[in-house]
């Protein structure tokens, strides 16, 4: 009888515009999907070694936006230089005039993603501007689940724009989309001011758009993802450590 081949599961990791503002943030989602024992995938082939050395560099000090695109820019030509396909994928992206806009990143992620997911299970935990483009393109490549941190409905120096969420009643893929209850992009008030499909789930948590917790809440959010993500693949008798992975949080 012909064994079943079953793919191994695989965590793609997609940020924010902004990633000073989630350094903490993302060294806790890094550190528990790997407690878990999870492959991590990022949107950048070379995201590993770029956040590496991010998180490396921030506790010296805050780079200025420059600073932060010169080092990114310099490890990705480094990687080129020994990888031809890589290189290809620059290039490709440096002439696409879109490069920059929510279309051309979304065009970038079902690419990623349909790579990835020739091997894996693909898993996709995003926050705020990165759940929008996952949310974007879930439905035409193979996304298992989506789990959001902070979906930014409305950016409130914008005012309303419809493109942020009018395709959500019509998204099929699994979406959990974690909010915090003050967060200025949308609070508690999306429960009535939104519509979403059956497959979309909404939790509120008592914080903002930027995850400022306390250690309670963090277990809190990592035992609701607990429910959606897949069992731990390695293999322990102790159960997940919820303490050790918030316990540089100030409670």
């Amino acid at each position: 009888m012909k064994k079943l081949y079953s793919k191994p599961p695989l965590i793609l990791l997609l940020g924010r515009d902004d990633w000073q503002k989630d350094i903490n943030l993302n060294y806790m989602l890094v550190h528990y999907i790997q407690k878990k024992g999870i492959d991590i995938a990022w949107e950048d082939p070379i995201g590993g070694a770029i956040w590496r050395l991010r998180h490396m560099l921030s506790r010296l000090c805050r780079l200025p936006e420059f600073g932060d695109k010169l080092i990114v820019r310099g490890l990705q030509i480094l990687y080129a230089s020994f990888n031809w396909r890589y290189a290809q994928h620059l290039f490709r992206q440096f002439k696409d005039e879109r490069r920059h806009t929510v279309y051309g990143r979304s065009q970038r992620v079902a690419k990623r993603i349909g790579e990835l997911s020739k091997k894996y299970e693909v898993y996709v935990i995003s926050r705020s501007s990165g759940g929008r483009v996952a949310s974007l393109v879930a439905d035409n490549v193979a996304v298992k689940q989506i789990i959001c941190l902070g979906y930014p409905f409305q950016n409130p120096e914008n005012g309303i724009e419809p493109e942020r969420y009018e395709h959500l009643p019509a998204l099929r893929t699994p979406f959990l989309i974690i909010q915090g209850k003050n967060d200025e992009y949308g609070g508690s008030e999306i429960l009535e001011k939104y519509h979403f499909h059956p497959n979309t789930s909404i939790f509120l948590m008592d914080t903002d758009h930027g995850f400022n917790m306390e250690k309670h809440q963090w277990q809190v959010l990592f035992h609701k993802m607990e429910e959606i993500l897949p069992k731990n693949q390695v293999k322990t008798k102790e159960s997940f450590d919820l303490i050790s992975t918030t316990s540089f949080v100030s409670s």
